[in-house]
């Protein structure tokens, strides 16, 4: 695997409908390797994979492609800011945080703090995100120079791979994506017996809007959604909450709060998973969801499930996952589309 492309996915900036930079390296990775690209009016990249097979089944994993993060909203007389989330922020996690504008110039802000001894310790609510000032430090001058309305921003937090493990900003769903191309990277040279899409979808944390196109440009058969999912497996919390588990395998999904996952589909991957001694996890959940989801019902439908990396602190500025997690995913990627030929409705 290659981690460094891990690493530049993770710091390079793309919050939803602003993907165009993690397009860029997605395509430099795969397109050369795919019989043909489309990219739609949304800015999703869908690739044929292999040529045509006639009456072979179809099938399209995706990974999508923007973070959660924010936009520039305001500024203030003053030269302070104010920005918008995008996706899903946890108040209490963006107080204090350091954040970098990608303005004209890239501009590490901060969100701004009081001190502990002069705040009303009495109120322990959380600040909404858009009501917080962001503050540069900079000049009002240098502020309306370098920094307009609609800048995305993200956490400044950069990707540290090393001990087997990655923490990083983002990883939802950029070890998806990570998945998507190292898998691609071995499938183009095998002989494979389907007919084989992949996409880098858009604004995903926005309410699965690009996948919602994608099913009318394939009619795929299948579906995949990698992603990575949360892991709540944490000194007092239950098992029966802890969800995923990191160090224990890829996630197959059963159910999330929009998804009932094609159980043929996903006893066939447990089958593969088993055969080839790959360690897994089945997740039941009625909260979150992907963009499985969006390719399960629209258009003609589609089998889908989700496969996902084990992550802790999703949607946070520092997140974690193993390595070994994502080498056993890009392993079973690989025999699922390998074999999808032998499915058996």
């Amino acid at each position: 695997m290659d981690l460094n492309l891990l690493k530049k996915l993770c710091d390079t900036p793309g919050v939803p409908g602003v993907e165009e930079e993690i397009a860029k390296i997605v395509n430099e990775n795969i397109a050369q390797l795919c019989e043909s690209t489309y990219i739609d009016p949304m800015g999703n990249h869908i690739y044929q994979v292999n040529k045509e097979i006639k009456n072979a089944p179809s099938i399209l994993v995706d990974a999508h492609m923007d973070e959660v993060g924010f936009l520039v909203s305001h500024i203030e007389e003053n030269g302070m800011i104010r920005v918008i989330a995008l996706g899903g922020i946890d108040p209490k996690l963006f107080y204090g945080q350091r954040l970098t504008i990608w303005g004209k110039e890239n501009i590490e802000a901060t969100v701004a703090a009081i001190p502990p001894h002069i705040s009303n310790k009495s109120d322990s609510s959380a600040t909404p995100v858009e009501d917080c000032l962001i503050d540069t430090g900079i000049s009002v001058s240098s502020v309306k120079k370098l920094i307009k309305i609609g800048d995305q921003v993200t956490f400044s937090t950069k990707c540290e791979i090393n001990n087997q493990r990655v923490l990083s900003k983002a990883l939802d769903d950029r070890v998806g994506l990570f998945v998507l191309i190292e898998s691609v990277k071995i499938l183009a040279k095998k002989k494979i017996k389907c007919n084989f899409f992949v996409s880098a979808s858009v604004q995903e944390e926005m309410g699965l809007r690009g996948a919602r196109i994608i099913n009318s440009k394939i009619n795929q058969d299948f579906s995949i959604a990698l992603e990575g999912t949360v892991s709540n497996d944490l000194i007092g919390v239950p098992a029966y909450k802890s969800l995923a588990k990191l160090d224990k395998g890829p996630e197959i999904r059963i159910s999330d709060k929009y998804l009932i996952a094609d159980r043929k589909f996903n006893k066939f991957i447990e089958n593969l998973a088993v055969k080839k001694k790959i360690p897994y996890q089945l997740t039941a959940k009625n909260a979150g969801g992907t963009n499985s989801t969006a390719f399960q019902v629209t258009n003609k439908g589609s089998k889908a499930t989700v496969l996902s990396v084990p992550v802790r602190y999703l949607h946070s500025p520092s997140s974690v996952c193993k390595v070994k997690d994502i080498e056993k995913t890009i392993k079973l990627l690989v025999e699922i589309v390998s074999k999808i030929h032998e499915f058996k409705s």
